[in-house]
């Protein structure tokens, strides 16, 4: 992994700090302000550093706010400016229900650090993993609660029984992938309060594999 120098590092850790406090990227204009420097150009040479040097994607929108960190970046620690090879940043995408499909916001709000030794083995890529927070009670019985960090693995198929984030239309929802032999496939609730959902009558696509959750308890 390329070193950052003091300078780049503090950028980093500003544009960093900026997305999991309030889950947007800094402007230019308060980089600028946060740097000390007079001039917007002394900002863009700092972040195409940081872009040559791999700890911000390429992105071709120039607007206000676009700052994608990459895995390496999510994964160096801000006290010792080194990659932590133990430990997953993972970017937060938002609300997905665990209940009656509902739109799923899918902004960047901040990340979630977990140890690599909470994944199961072998530990999928870091740049596969994003987490959403679930939302409802139909997953209960999986010991899924509502308010729970799910790590989700990007993915368009999953194994039978693994519980999967799916898509269908606008909307996606979190349930167990099921087969039945006359009725195909299926996303099956951990509740008996709440029905399935088969895809010949309310058509699904598998856009994540659950692999982990976290949980804060109040």
């Amino acid at each position: 992994m390329t070193k950052l120098t003091p300078t780049q590092s503090k950028a980093l850790d500003f544009i960093r700090g900026s997305l999991e406090r309030a889950g947007v990227a800094p402007t230019l204009r308060e980089i600028c302000n946060h740097m000390g420097y007079k001039a917007i150009g002394s900002a863009q040479d700092v972040v195409a550093a940081l872009r040559k040097k791999g700890f911000l994607y390429e992105n071709e929108r120039q607007a206000a706010r676009t700052f994608q960190l990459t895995p390496e970046a999510r994964g160096l620690s801000a006290v010792t400016g080194e990659f932590d090879p133990n430990t997953f940043v993972i970017p937060c995408l938002g609300a997905v229900p665990a209940g009656h499909p509902i739109e799923a916001i899918e902004d960047n709000i901040g990340t979630l650090r977990m140890s690599m030794a909470l994944l199961p083995k072998p530990q999928p890529p870091a740049a596969e993993l994003y987490a959403v927070r679930a939302k409802g009670e139909s997953m209960v019985g999986a010991g899924i609660l509502d308010g729970d960090w799910l790590v989700v693995r990007m993915r368009n198929e999953a194994p039978k029984d693994s519980i999967v984030v799916a898509r269908m239309g606008d909307d996606v929802t979190v349930k167990r992938l099921c087969h039945h032999r006359a009725d195909g496939w299926f996303l099956q609730p951990e509740n008996p309060s709440f029905q399935p959902i088969f895809a010949h009558t309310d058509p699904f696509v598998v856009i994540g594999q659950v692999v982990a959750l976290q949980r804060a308890f109040a």
